[in-house]
């Protein structure tokens, strides 16, 4: 049963007419490094970003306004001591490499995949190595089975690659290989929520809609099909997959069958927003990284709607999996309850006008962060991160900060540095790509004066660069479980890790795999390693006055780093 039926909650959007654009910032230069940039071929501890572009508007649904590129991959080296960033690489033609538009980094191996967007062609997704150096080595081609991909997720096991498809809104699943990433033949699964009807809507050239626009015969068109957007499986057990329907307005729940690689049976749909009668258009779907919460970005709407999420059902559903039982007891239950909606614009501002981009939750839990096209503006929420009395607000649920500008129009698509401290953003229809940093104490962006040109930036890929093969370090990792013993990286610790559900809503890291500690261990040194970096470079003497931290941002940046630590080394290790 939908959790909208029980009509005693009552829900509303929360609005904020505060603005905090810095205003100050007029010179829209296009701003070289402030300082030299140096990179090695051995240089393990790069920060890059893999930035693609559009490069032939028919083949859009939507209908971007910039210019169209020649080349559609780029590679930029990143410089946090100057927030500047230096263009290492170029590929990509944009006759063969066509619009390139979501792309994502394998969280093990110096591996970036990208996919390819046409209505009415089969997407293609792409795999590259990337070196510290920026260079870039195509290792691999599949088809994406179906039509303007948008979304890749790779599973929990990093065995399989799932890809979305916007136009057709198929879900396809295509095999990984564990050991270097590359493709291990074409698709093996894949989900078709039209059941094989035709698309009634037509593409742009041939009478159909810019799906750009968020007027009234706009989404009429837009939501007469499905179109799924994204999909994300839950970080909890890792068997449940989310995917916001943006052309029916619903968050669909389906369980993902981990061992094969499989998109099993749709468990349930619920409405993505507060069933106001206006259309949502959900497009993206995040989890808090510390509380049983996760977010949903409506398009067309301009919201975000946040919901509780039930950890003991899917527990239920990973255990029912796990014993190969039935899945249909599940039908119809939710693991998620609408608990908050809220504006990502002004109250004034006219909706029509705007459609949300991208959204992330920052990664110290403490900010959600929306773009919107039209307004042109990054909105920064502050999370709630405690419960309050009765009628006060619950842990997770959000308060503006503000609206900032993003100094350029449609920011389709940004991104953060690896230390959280800077945020990179895509202005598509200006043709730029511009530099923020990002306060970690307030939540407020200010415009660093550094801007790069980029014709159609669609979307900047993080690549933070580790020495991801060193056999040395793999036989020194050891996992310290939950009976206290210490068990090597490649052993099955399915069977002695404690899987009864915690009461708070935290994570509880002992119930988390081998694999997933790793990781979350390469990810806090190298974000260790760069905040060190930082404090060192704001630190000095001679730093300007416009980099010297703040007591505020010492203080904050100082307790980030000692949180760090603590999850880089577990108790006991």
């Amino acid at each position: 049963m939908s959790p909208l039926n029980n009509p005693k909650p009552t829900l509303t959007h929360q609005q904020t007419s505060i603005l905090t654009t810095d205003a100050s910032l007029s010179d829209g230069r296009v701003s070289p490094p402030s300082q030299p940039y140096s990179v090695t071929d051995n240089d393990a501890s790069q920060q890059l970003f893999f930035v693609t572009s559009y490069s032939d508007f028919d083949k859009l649904a939507h209908g971007p306004r910039g210019h169209a590129a020649k080349y559609t991959l780029r590679v930029y080296g990143f410089d946090a001591a100057g927030s500047s960033l230096v263009l290492l690489h170029v590929a990509g033609e944009g006759s063969t490499v066509i619009n390139p538009a979501f792309s994502r980094f394998h969280p093990r191996l110096n591996v970036v995949y990208t996919c390819t967007e046409d209505i009415e062609q089969n997407g293609q997704i792409l795999a590259y190595q990337i070196l510290a150096d920026g260079s870039l080595t195509q290792i691999g081609a599949v088809d994406a089975g179906g039509t303007s991909t948008c979304y890749l997720t790779i599973d929990r096991e990093q065995r399989h690659l799932i890809a979305v498809n916007y136009w057709d809104s198929s879900l396809a699943v295509i095999p990984l290989s564990k050991e270097d990433g590359t493709f291990i033949g074409g698709v093996k699964n894949i989900y078709d929520p039209r059941q094989g009807q035709a698309m009634r809507a037509m593409a742009k050239k041939h009478g159909g809609v810019n799906h750009s626009n968020n007027d009234q015969s706009t989404i009429a068109q837009r939501q007469v099909d499905p179109h799924s957007h994204a999909l994300v499986l839950d970080p909890f057990e890792g068997c449940v997959a989310y995917v916001p329907d943006l052309g029916k307005d619903l968050v669909r729940e389906f369980w993902y069958d981990r061992q094969n690689g499989r998109i099993g049976c749709e468990l349930n749909v619920l409405p993505s927003g507060l069933c106001t009668g206006k259309p949502d258009g959900p497009r993206y779907f995040e989890f808090h990284p510390k509380f049983n919460v996760a977010y949903v970005v409506n398009e067309l709407s301009s919201t975000v709607a946040v919901f509780r999420v039930d950890r003991e059902l899917l527990s239920e559903i990973a255990h029912a999996a796990k014993q190969k039982l039935p899945m249909d007891k599940f039908k119809g239950r939710s693991t998620l309850k609408l608990i908050q909606s809220i504006k990502t614009v002004p109250s004034a501002f006219p909706t029509e006008m705007n459609t949300c981009g991208r959204m992330c939750v920052h990664q110290s839990g403490r900010f959600v962060i929306v773009s919107n096209r039209g307004h042109e503006s990054i909105t920064i929420f502050r999370v709630k991160q405690c419960n309050g009395g009765t009628g006060k607000a619950a842990k997770g649920t959000l308060a503006q900060v503000g609206f900032f500008h993003t100094r350029g129009e449609t920011p389709r698509h940004f991104q953060f540095d690896a230390s959280g401290q800077f945020l990179i953003v895509a202005n598509q229809d200006s043709d730029t790509i511009a530099v923020f940093s990002f306060n970690l104490n307030s939540g407020e962006i200010k415009y660093t004066g550094n801007e790069y040109r980029v014709p159609s930036p669609n979307f900047i890929c993080s690549c933070p660069m580790a020495d991801r093969y060193s056999e040395e370090e793999d036989n020194d990792v050891r996992i310290e479980v939950a009976n206290g013993n210490l068990l090597p990286i490649e052993s099955n610790v399915d069977t002695v890790v404690n899987h009864t559900i915690p009461d708070t809503v935290e994570f509880d890291s002992a119930q988390k795999n081998a694999l997933d500690l790793q990781l979350e261990l390469e990810h806090a040194r190298k974000e260790i390693d760069d905040l060190k970096k930082q404090i060192s470079v704001l630190s000095t003497p001679n730093t300007s006055p416009e980099t010297t931290l703040t007591t505020d941002e010492a203080h904050d940046l100082k307790g980030f780093l000692a949180h760090q630590l603590k999850v880089a080394k577990p108790e006991g290790a």
